[in-house]
């Protein structure tokens, strides 16, 4: 994830000023600030907006110092400088992360029936964890799981790209399914 700035209450009260004298005023003028980056950061596909909106927010009040003002620039325009420079931190992130699952949790479009050890109890709870999901989040699932190396790369880009949607955000998608199936497995299993 992207570092997080610690803000002080000084840093803080610099940054209501710089927005107006009037606290009341202020105040919504953060709230305005914040909403839109909130939007920048969602519309981009980001994961946690509200926290990348925060992110950026800090480092504007950190650096706020350090600002010339002698220019006639917008008060929003250093708000969007940051912000697009934290955005490109958590592409880079996000591109150098890759999806590890667990090894009860991976599989490939072939049937579960195919594994060496069918009796084994986390194939059989993952078998029900499938079926449990809506039928178009198991297939996804099971489908971004079914190449390896060069090929999963190609699907990959081919299921975002039939869903209209950025390989990212797809990963975002299968990522959160992985987390249902995850948990829904470990609960199977702690039954048995």
């Amino acid at each position: 994830m992207i570092k997080t700035s610690v803000l002080t209450q000084e840093d803080f009260d610099a940054l209501l000023k710089w927005f107006s004298p009037n606290r009341e005023e202020a105040g919504g003028k953060y709230e305005k600030i914040r909403e839109g980056l909130i939007r920048y950061f969602h519309f981009r596909g980001c994961a946690d907006p509200q926290i990348l909106a925060d992110e950026t927010i800090n480092r504007v009040a950190l650096k706020l110092s350090t600002f010339d003002f002698s220019g006639n620039a917008k008060t929003i325009s250093f708000f969007y400088g940051f912000a697009s420079k934290i955005y490109l931190e958590y592409v880079s992130q996000f591109n150098r992360r890759e999806v590890q699952i667990d090894a009860e949790l991976q599989f490939g479009a072939k049937s579960l029936e195919s594994f060496d050890d069918v009796e084994n109890e986390g194939f059989k709870c993952l078998e029900k964890c499938l079926a449990e999901l809506p039928s178009p989040e198991s297939d996804l699932v099971i489908r971004y799981y079914s190449e390896e190396k060069k090929a999963k790369l190609e699907l990959r880009r081919e299921l975002a790209k039939k869903m209209n949607i950025q390989p990212r955000n797809l990963h975002t998608r299968v990522h959160r399914i992985r987390i249902v199936l995850k948990d829904c497995v470990e609960n199977c299993l702690n039954k048995k």
